[in-house]
């Protein structure tokens, strides 16, 4: 989502199903879809086609402590950096009428965080902190703030089958309901509620309505409506905005949310990981992930949701962060956004050498041209390689390339293609990646530092000698709820 005017840039849900055949059920459907009756077959379906960011609702967890800390910060309750703010035992413990002894609700850690200002708390995704917020801002200031921040109806986006949020009536509320909410379990809200919540900080403080079309042509006359972005209201003040953006970013560069960062870009996030409740524990943790991007001017909310994830494995730092860093290193630069990184100079920040285009030379000559900019080269020549030009070139010129990587050169009478099987990398630190595919006549793009959590072209695909495989690199983080 644009948070400047509400854009909806992206929306996708998986598993998904093909359009021209809505009738065929999807992966996730066709094991048991024959099995059912005609009334469940048709229930199935239709939560199969249904947008699940819009129709269907979710407990965010620890992204919703991002609305808590922005009511308290606007409110005055507390400041981002006073140290002695909160003290995290493990736990927090209520009385229950219901029961025969005090509630505890404990922290998402096992060892208590201790003493704590905001930003540590945020940092720390620490659960008995904000239940510790949540009681001094008090349930009435913060519905206040909910139905402002939009929470309580749907957003009007237009799209087919919206939802709204699940909330506990206000006189309902007590100390219980109030420190469950504050740390975003036990309340109900759709993807695009939360993401469009989100972009009201994201955007100084001022909510904007989901845009989903920005123009109509009427393709008879050529004439066109433009629909104008929608300004709901301010619901925290600049300041306030800025404060959050501030401390998001800590989340990344020094808390739980480090897996979501992206070389040359700021970002700020923040995990969250909500269970089911005791009556629904068939439909599993949710762990998700909230990103914005640039912190200076931000022009993009990204939230990503995954559903019912391994139990050996659901916290959304660790789960859904990767992913979201992934997503973020390609599209930032596809809109455009700078990097800190970029360069015009034919070396980038990361040492890498740009290929030069050496096709219509000789071999001879592309092989000393390559050799001094230092690549190695490997040749495909069956005649002189004095008088045979080069054809084509693996990888493509104007690629990034480290020293000593491969070019694969092609002369004109050679048609010779060596394919070769991509590697499973997973794992691996930069050195062990890189003499793996070295052996295999292989190139490699090194993002992060750490070990391999993603690369592409993925594992067993079958690629061109010289083809460029990218790589991202995480330093293992097991503290991220």
């Amino acid at each position: 989502m644009n948070p400047k005017n509400g854009d909806i840039l992206g929306m996708a849900c998986y598993p998904n199903y093909n359009l021209n055949e809505p009738y065929t059920p999807n992966s996730n459907l066709e094991g048991t879809y024959n099995s059912l009756s005609d009334e469940e077959k048709s229930v199935a379906l239709y939560k199969m086609w249904s947008n699940k960011s819009v129709a269907e609702t979710y407990e965010p967890g620890s992204v919703f402590k991002i609305i808590t800390a922005s009511v308290a910060l606007e409110e005055n309750k507390i400041t981002t950096d006073n140290t002695s703010d909160f003290y995290c035992k493990g736990y927090e413990q209520f009385e229950d009428a219901s029961a025969s002894e005090p509630l505890k609700i404990s922290c998402w850690r096992a060892e208590p965080h201790g003493v704590q200002s905001l930003r540590q708390a945020l940092c720390n995704s620490c659960n008995p902190a904000f239940m510790q917020l949540g009681k001094k801002v008090g349930a009435p200031t913060l519905y206040k703030y909910y139905h402002a921040f939009g929470l309580f109806n749907s957003t009007n986006s237009g799209l087919y089958g919206e939802q709204s949020s699940i909330f506990q009536n206000l006189d309902k509320v007590g100390p219980v309901e109030l420190a469950t909410m504050s740390f975003g379990q036990r309340l109900n809200v759709t993807p695009l509620q939360m993401a469009t919540a989100i972009s009201c900080v994201a955007n100084d403080g001022i909510l904007m309505k989901p845009r989903i079309v920005k123009q109509i042509t009427n393709t008879d006359t050529g004439a066109t409506t433009d629909i104008a972005p929608t300004e709901v209201r301010q619901v925290i003040s600049k300041n306030t905005a800025n404060q959050v953006k501030s401390m998001m970013e800590s989340v990344v560069t020094t808390g739980t949310g480090r897996h979501a960062a992206v070389n040359g870009y700021s970002i700020g996030g923040k995990t969250g990981t909500s269970e089911p409740i005791y009556t629904k524990t068939e439909e599993g943790y949710v762990a998700s992930y909230v990103a914005i991007s640039p912190i200076e001017d931000t022009q993009l909310v990204l939230l990503l949701t995954l559903y019912d994830p391994p139990k050996n494995n659901h916290q959304g730092g660790q789960l859904a962060g990767p992913v979201v860093s992934q997503m973020l290193s390609e599209i930032l630069p596809y809109l455009g956004i700078p990097s800190s990184e970029d360069t015009s100079s034919n070396t980038n920040a990361n040492n890498y050498i740009i290929v030069p285009d050496i096709r219509n030379k000789t071999v001879a000559e592309a092989e000393k041209t390559l050799k001094s900019a230092g690549f190695t080269t490997k040749s495909y020549v069956s005649g002189d390689a004095n008088n045979t030009l080069v054809v084509e070139q693996t990888p493509k010129p104007g690629s990034y390339l480290s020293k000593n990587s491969i070019i694969i050169l092609y002369g004109e009478d050679s048609n010779v293609a060596t394919s070769i099987t991509v590697p499973d990398l997973k794992g691996m630190n930069a050195y062990q990646a890189t003499n793996i595919l070295k052996q295999k006549n292989l190139n490699i793009n090194i993002e992060g530092s750490g070990t391999v959590i993603s690369q592409d072209p993925p594992k067993d695909e079958q690629v061109q000698e010289g083809t460029i495989i990218k790589v991202i690199l995480k330093q293992n983080l097991t503290d991220a709820h």
